[in-house]
């Protein structure tokens, strides 16, 4: 019989498909490891409002169900409740975004209600669009000096397309990782959160909450925000659409996001 009593999941190329869709396979697989007290809990990078349709679909919702979200900066009930936050203080949002100006990068910044803010006037770019409709809450345009003093940001997103990251990923590193976290999540988003802050902290933060032990939790992602998930996690579950470098970490590694990678992975660890 499986004793694992928590799976943590990515949603992007994981738990969806390419369009998008959570497979019916999927949703089946997930929906018998609820029946069975399974938590399952839906770990990403997105904010409340980009994942709680995904939420609903599943039928994961109430004060006994949680969600990792802001990449680890939140750990929080599906009703609300905050387990475990943290935030980057207003002088390392300043740094930040004096960078982006005086190299003239695109970036957008997300608050702990999940708003989106960006201090670029000239052009806003596709992946800042696209953060702020999956958030649901607009986009809010403001230099740092046009806010409170004590505002503070859960991340902030450095977006442009994949060549330029790959250009700049060095020198951001230099300057900001080692007091930050900053890890690539896609193509054209590389982002920058409190230090001790990644999935793998919010799954230990919330494995404690709930008195599971961590050897009782799995953990199923394909990137690179994913690693620290899936080297906490009791059972590490890569997907097949993942690196290379990435698969290395895996117990098992499941079929693509495209073949109900979930569902092979929960029937193998979680369902038998």
């Amino acid at each position: 019989m499986s004793n694992i009593k928590l799976v943590a999941m990515d949603i992007d190329d994981t738990l969806l498909d390419d369009k998008k869709n959570i497979s019916l396979k999927n949703k089946m697989a997930i929906q018998k490891a609820l029946e069975k007290g399974v938590k399952v809990v839906l770990s990403s990078g997105r904010t409340f409002n980009g994942m709680i349709e995904y939420l609903d679909e599943l039928g994961i919702n109430g004060d006994d169900q949680f969600m990792i979200l802001d990449g680890g900066g939140v750990v929080q009930s599906v009703s609300g409740k905050i387990i475990y936050q943290q935030t980057l203080s207003n002088a390392a949002y300043r740094k930040i975004d004096k960078y982006v100006v005086e190299n003239n990068l695109h970036y957008n910044a997300v608050d702990v209600e999940g708003n989106t803010y960006t201090s670029n006037r000239d052009f806003i770019d596709k992946y800042t669009v696209l953060q702020a409709f999956e958030n649901n809450k607009g986009l809010i345009i403001k230099r740092p000096g046009e806010l409170p003093d004590d505002f503070e940001i859960v991340k902030a997103i450095l977006n442009e397309d994949g060549p330029k990251l790959d250009a700049i990923t060095p020198e951001v590193n230099r300057l900001f990782g080692d007091n930050h976290y900053v890890v690539r999540t896609d193509v054209g988003f590389l982002e920058i959160m409190p230090q001790h802050v990644n999935k793998g902290n919010g799954l230990l933060h919330l494995a404690k909450y709930l008195g599971i032990g961590i050897d009782d939790t799995l953990a199923i992602g394909d990137g690179e925000n994913d690693i620290p998930m899936l080297e906490q996690a009791g059972v590490a579950v890569v997907m097949e659409n993942a690196d290379d470098s990435i698969k290395k970490l895996a117990d098992f590694v499941t079929t693509n996001n495209n073949e109900s990678g979930i569902a092979t992975a929960f029937e193998k660890y979680v369902l038998n």
